[in-house]
């Protein structure tokens, strides 16, 4: 499922669609390459941003109803898991804005 998926969020991506977009109006030009650097990077920060605001929301939770269990398999996998999906939902979001921002300020 992970190999038809990952292919898809790729095509799917805003990056693509800002890459496509500033190809029809500037043309080929050296400075295209900057859009998938900024679509990393924005997606590497905002995968870190999810994984640690999703790390705080656990650490309130722990504070609030104590740790889950000793050997409880279940709480830790529920939780990577979870992690997981805010690191990709948040990071697909910061590749599309760091695709946005270097096309505005750097993309002539």
């Amino acid at each position: 499922m992970i190999q038809f998926l990952l292919p898809l969020v790729v095509l799917v991506s805003p990056t693509l669609f800002i890459l496509w977009g500033a190809f029809a109006r500037v043309g080929l030009s050296s400075r295209l390459l900057l859009i998938p650097v900024g679509g990393i990077v924005g997606f590497l920060l905002m995968a870190i941003a999810g994984a640690s605001f999703y790390g705080f929301i656990i650490w309130l939770d722990d504070r609030k109803t104590g740790p889950p269990e000793a050997g409880a398999i279940g709480a830790a996998t529920g939780r990577a898991i979870m992690t997981f999906i805010w690191m990709v939902l948040l990071g697909w979001m910061g590749s599309g804005f760091g695709a946005w921002w270097v096309t505005i300020y750097w993309v002539d």
